[in-house]
């Protein structure tokens, strides 16, 4: 009878504790990912995002990329929101939110895999995962904010498990097959969003080759399935999207990729700040806590990333995010082992705490608040809701693709124009502006702003959109070599300012955005 009482009392006292222990468990990743959709619905739309679905509309009701649509992207970025938009079809639900839902599974997934790699290679045993992968999935998840479905979001969370892999060879053992397979093709996958973060996955290679002192980690198994899923897409590009190759890059290179800011203002720019801010922090709290195999994988790759961010030479947010995620990640990292090591040697260095932790809130702060700014068109969306037709078709005259979108999505609207913004128009007035054209590139770039301007005229004498969006900004674009604004690059060309002169007038302007309604539309404004 005592066993049995016993063994009864016991089992009445373990229930508890065990449902307490996976409330714990369970409780904080719930609230982080309640938040996380909350926050959804709280920050500005993604401009990019809003524009690639409706690509991927425009794809699905037939349309072809890079001939009857304009997009300087490689495919991976379109192709990547067409499957959502298929299923948001299918169910009758609206394309954002199963956008957001198909990023929120793959940041489940991707960290499910990351941690599960923590674990199994015992990559945190003296810290503890737990409270470590609830912190990334908060990273994953929260701190994007505005950015959030971005390439470098997608490519972040692709990347996770390599990088727990490449820690895991560091310490020298022997991977599992099915997560090599998994870390490759995420890799692949990151690498195929854009080739310059092939950087990160190298890095973080080579860190994992440095502390094993080895250099055949750069020829592991995942590495090569990475480099095989690379060569498959680019194959299927020029096999199945060749006009991007032959129409698109040469545009990118001649119009795109030279309009850059200069690298000594990248280098003094926030985020090269707070990255460097979190490197010092961590390598100060000491060599034996910046050589962990984890942090020190981490940190490799979102160097990589830093160095991607400088190619690039934009200077937007989001393209910042990949690299300011690990080092806020890392940061956190080196805290705690920073207060086990402290813990377990009774050597505590209140000034080192205190500078990791006010380190940590200074650098999570403003990488949230600097990837949550965006140009806030809500007004000019509310205006256009008042004095439109409903579901109106849409023509914007700016450079700036934030204007436009999510707008558009966001009244219910129907993008008539080819391309997401008139960015080659701007992007060669920079050029000209800075001088130093040779003649066969300044006869391109006439060629390539005429054919944008032909298009856009086109686009309103045959498309005949409800509502035209001005950018009435000043300095966006330059009129007779001087900043002016797009109005008055309007009125500068004698054809698009009859055009709209005979069939548009003025109806309102919010957020620096003139908004021109067609005269037909105006009977159809409820």
């Amino acid at each position: 009878m005592s066993v049995a009482a016993a063994t009864t009392r016991d089992g009445a006292v373990a229930a508890p504790l065990r449902r307490d222990a996976m409330l714990w468990t369970w409780l904080p990743p719930i609230l982080i990912l309640g938040v996380a959709v909350v926050e959804r619905h709280l920050v500005i739309g993604n401009a990019d995002v809003s524009w690639e679905i409706t690509l991927s509309e425009k794809i699905l009701d037939g349309q072809h990329l890079y001939t009857d649509l304009i997009e300087l992207n490689p495919p991976a970025s379109v192709f990547f929101h067409v499957g959502a938009v298929a299923a948001a079809r299918a169910l009758g639900w609206a394309p954002e939110i199963v956008v957001d839902a198909a990023i929120f599974l793959g940041a489940l997934a991707g960290l499910g895999i990351f941690s599960q790699m923590v674990r199994h290679y015992r990559l945190l045993d003296a810290l503890g995962g737990t409270a470590f992968a609830v912190f990334v999935l908060a990273v994953a998840t929260i701190l994007p904010a505005q950015t959030f479905g971005e390439r470098e979001h997608i490519a972040l969370l692709a990347v996770l498990p390599a990088l727990a892999l490449s820690a895991a060879r560091a310490k020298g053992v022997k991977p599992l097959l099915w997560h090599c397979l998994v870390a490759g093709a995420g890799a692949g996958i990151t690498i195929c969003i854009k080739p310059h973060f092939a950087l990160a996955v190298v890095l973080a290679a080579a860190a994992a080759g440095i502390s094993l002192r080895s250099w055949r980690v750069l020829f592991a198994l995942e590495n090569w399935i990475a480099a095989a899923i690379v060569v498959v897409y680019a194959i299927s590009v020029a096999v199945f999207c060749r006009p991007f190759i032959t129409d698109v890059m040469p545009l990118v290179a001649d119009v795109y990729l030279p309009v850059r800011l200069p690298f000594v203002e990248l280098l003094g720019s926030l985020p090269i700040l707070l990255w460097i801010s979190a490197v010092l922090v961590i390598l100060g709290l000491g060599r034996d806590i910046a050589r962990h195999p984890l942090l020190l994988v981490l940190l490799a790759a979102s160097a990589g990333f830093a160095v991607a961010y400088f190619i690039q030479g934009k200077g937007w947010p989001y393209q910042s995010y990949p690299m300011l995620a690990l080092a806020v990640i890392a940061l956190d990292l080196a805290g705690g082992l920073y207060r086990c090591a402290a813990a377990q040697t009774g050597e505590h260095d209140r000034f080192k705490r205190l500078c990791a932790t006010a380190a940590f809130a200074v650098v999570g702060a403003w990488s949230f608040a600097w990837l949550n700014s965006a140009v806030d068109t809500r007004a000019a969306t509310a205006a256009v809701k008042r004095v439109a037709p409903p579901h109106p078709s849409i023509a914007v005259i700016s450079d700036d693709i934030a204007i436009g979108h999510p707008l558009s999505r966001d009244v219910g609207g129907q993008w008539i124009a080819h391309a997401s913004s008139l960015w080659v128009t701007e992007n060669a007035a920079i050029l000209r502006s800075a001088g130093g054209l040779d003649a066969a590139t300044a006869r391109r770039l006439s060629a390539y702003t005429e054919a944008e301007r032909q298009r856009m005229i086109d686009e309103i004498r045959d498309g005949k959109p409800d509502v035209i969006l001005v950018d009435e900004r000043p300095g966006r674009i330059a009129v007779n070599n001087r900043a002016a604004r797009w109005s008055e690059w309007v009125e500068a060309d004698r054809d698009l300012a009859a055009l709209i002169a005979a069939d548009y007038q003025a109806v309102g302007r919010a957020d620096g955005v003139a908004i021109l309604r067609r005269n037909s539309a105006a009977a159809r404004v409820p």
